[in-house]
């Protein structure tokens, strides 16, 4: 997307700003214990790794990683149904371009994410979505961006299309997700991101950003035991 003569010149003086403001403020955040994984149901682990975040208007993000544990159900439809249990879907904080600088975000599930599995002759698709809230260390502050709808398929999204899950171990699978269709708020000032640094912020990053703007895309891997994969191919 290209900015036009007027933004492109704001744009740079936030960045400037921004840098010299950075260079004498960096926030630390202290890492959170995992939960218990669920076990009422078919139990599935999955880690994500080599993500790749766009956020806005900034440069992507690379080598985002996550690690996910929860159950497949059937519905009183017969359908299958994926479930994370919030607390035990846990993102790596993301170290986010901004210029020459950097700016550490983390991504914190504050829903479940659920969706439908089902099977094809190319392997296992997965559609799982749910809410979430980005949180900025921006200038010895915290600026939380949402919460808003976050949403990961191994279908297409938008102008991404992922890869089901496939392998020859059928306990050990492989695929891609992708999320390329929902809008991502501005960032909100409060007494942790005062007026000053929310508005620099959305100006840097363009926020709020529409649907097709902001994406996710990770290589995944879906890890069951025997019985768990004897049960889902029943």
């Amino acid at each position: 997307m290209s900015l036009n003569p007027a933004r492109r010149r704001w744009r740079l003086v936030t960045l400037a700003l921004f840098a010299l403001l950075a260079t004498l403020f960096v926030a630390q955040r202290p890492a959170a214990a995992a939960a218990a994984c669920p076990t009422d149901g078919i139990p599935f682990t999955s880690t994500l790794s080599n993500g790749v975040v766009q956020i806005g208007q900034l440069d992507p993000a690379t080598g985002a990683s996550a690690t996910a544990c929860g159950v497949v159900r059937w519905t009183p439809e017969l359908t299958l149904e994926g479930t994370i249990p919030k607390e035990n879907l846990a993102f790596e904080p993301l170290s986010v371009p901004i210029g020459l600088l950097s700016v550490e975000v983390e991504i914190v599930p504050v829903t479940d994410f659920s969706g439908p599995v089902t099977f094809g002759a190319d392997g296992i698709h997965i559609a799982l979505s749910g809410q979430v809230v980005a949180n900025a260390d921006v200038l010895l502050s915290t600026c939380s961006i949402g919460p808003f709808r976050s949403a990961l398929t191994t279908d297409r999204s938008g102008a991404l299309t992922g890869a089901p899950f496939t392998g020859t171990d059928t306990t050990n699978l492989n695929g891609k997700l992708v999320g390329n269709e929902d809008p991502v708020p501005a960032a909100q000032h409060n007494w942790k991101c005062p007026l000053l640094v929310a508005a620099l912020f959305n100006a840097i990053t363009g926020l709020p950003s529409p649907a097709g703007e902001s994406s996710l895309t990770f290589d995944a891997n879906l890890s069951l035991t025997p019985a768990a994969a004897a049960a889902l191919k029943a």
